[in-house]
C-alpha cells in the first residue's frame, strides 16, 4: 500500500468543504498575519469538523484554550445554536483584540467572553461544566490543559485538541519543542477510562475525545 501524504488528503477534503465564505477567508488571513504572535490557524477541513461537533452535540457552553483571531470560533458558532455561549482563554492581548473585532463583525460579540491571561493561571478559576472544549495553545502545557478540561466537563461533553501529529514529530526519533507533551496527552486520552478517543489525521491531526463517564 502506498504511503499517504496527509497534506494532500486535507487539500482533497478542503476542495469539497470550501472556504466558509468571505468572513472566514478574511479571518484566516488575519490569523496568518498574526503568525509572529504565535497564531497558526486550523484549515477548513478541521474547521468543518468543529462545526459538525457543534451541530451534533448542540452545546450550551464552549471553551477554547487559545483563541487565535477567531477562525475556529467561527466554525464552532456556525454549527452551534443561537443559545450557545463561547468562552476563550488567550494570554496575548494583541490576539484577543483581533478576536474581539472578528466576533463583532460576525455579530457574536454578546455571546463570547474573553479571559485574558496565561491559561494555567486562568483555568483554575473557571467553573464548568462545558459541553465542548477545544485545546489549541502552548503544546508543552497540553497535559495540564487536559486535566483542567476533565474537571470542567461532564459525561456527554467533547474535548478536541489540535496539532496531535505535530508535523510528524510525534513519530520521529528527533524531538521538536512540545513533542513529549503531545505524546503524553495522547497516552492520557487513550488510557483514561472516562474518555473514548480517536485521532483524526486531517491537517496536523485532531484528537476527539468523548466523555463516557
Amino acid at each position: 500500500m502506498n504511503s499517504v501524504d496527509y497534506a494532500v488528503v486535507s487539500k482533497y477534503v478542503e476542495d469539497f468543504v470550501g472556504d466558509g465564505g468571505k468572513l472566514f477567508v478574511s479571518t484566516y488571513g488575519k490569523s496568518l498575519e498574526l503568525g509572529s504572535q504565535g497564531v497558526v490557524p486550523i484549515d477548513p477541513p478541521r474547521g468543518r469538523l468543529l462545526e459538525l461537533v457543534a451541530r451534533m452535540i448542540k452545546p450550551k457552553r464552549i471553551l477554547e484554550i487559545g483563541s487565535g483571531a477567531g477562525y475556529s470560533a467561527l466554525w464552532f458558532l456556525k454549527g452551534a445554536t443561537s443559545r450557545t455561549r463561547l468562552d476563550v482563554v488567550e494570554f496575548n492581548s494583541v490576539v484577543s483584540d483581533e478576536f474581539e473585532e472578528v466576533m463583532k463583525e460576525a455579530g457574536y460579540r454578546k455571546r463570547i467572553h474573553i479571559h485574558l491571561g496565561p491559561a494555567l493561571e486562568v483555568l483554575p478559576r473557571m467553573k464548568g461544566p462545558y459541553d465542548c472544549i477545544f485545546i489549541d495553545a502552548d503544546k508543552d502545557e497540553y497535559p495540564e490543559y487536559l486535566r483542567h478540561a476533565l474537571r470542567l466537563t461532564r459525561p456527554g461533553s467533547v474535548i478536541v485538541a489540535d496539532n496531535m501529529l505535530w508535523k510528524g514529530s510525534v513519530l520521529a526519533s528527533h524531538e521538536r519543542e512540545g513533542t513529549r507533551s503531545i505524546q503524553e496527552y495522547t497516552r492520557m486520552i487513550f488510557n483514561d477510562k472516562r474518555l473514548s478517543s480517536i485521532i483524526i489525521p486531517l491537517g496536523d491531526g485532531l484528537a476527539l475525545s468523548y466523555r463516557i463517564k
